[in-house]
């Protein structure tokens, strides 16, 4: 179970997508080239929204692994 806030990984080869507006059918979406650090902000039916890279994507659940302090 994730909180807001918490620190998350995304491994490469990992789909992230953006909804544009109810309007449009196809989302703008990019695969990961590497692994990638996020910040998780909610859960939206079986995906994450996470706050990577100065913006909001979504993932798929399955992809998102937390990040352990040392």
């Amino acid at each position: 179970m994730l909180n807001k806030g918490d620190l998350v990984r995304v491994p490469a080869n990992s789909c992230l997508t953006q909804t544009q507006s109810e309007l449009h059918m196809i989302d703008k979406y990019i695969y990961l080239e590497k692994p990638t650090l996020g910040i998780f902000i909610k859960y939206i039916e079986t995906q994450a929204l996470l706050f990577i890279n100065k913006k909001y994507w979504r993932v798929n659940l399955r992809d998102v692994r937390t990040v352990r302090a040392a």
